[in-house]
């Protein structure tokens, strides 16, 4: 068994190992970049979100208003209709 390395095997070994590092410094820049995005994304949405829930909640509250007025408008005329047969 020949456990000996040459300086050239150790130097092939070596620029492997930075080779390898270098990708993955650059794989991880990338994922950095795409989890960065992914969050702007995110906080995008979540605005988005908030705005059509109080859209979806003032056109809620204006039917509720419509209806408010309908009964209002019924109980008149409706205690008008009384008064005036009454007298």
């Amino acid at each position: 068994m020949n456990n000996v390395v040459t300086q050239k095997e150790f130097y092939e070994a070596i620029q492997k190992v930075t080779k390898e590092t270098n990708d993955l410094t650059i794989a991880m820049t990338e994922t950095k970049t795409l989890i960065r995005d992914y969050n702007g994304l995110r906080q995008v949405i979540n605005d988005v979100d908030d705005r059509v829930q109080r859209l979806e909640d003032h056109t809620t509250n204006k039917k509720a208003y419509r209806e408010y007025i309908g009964w209002i408008v019924g109980l008149t005329a409706t205690i008008l209709a009384i008064i005036s047969n009454l007298g």
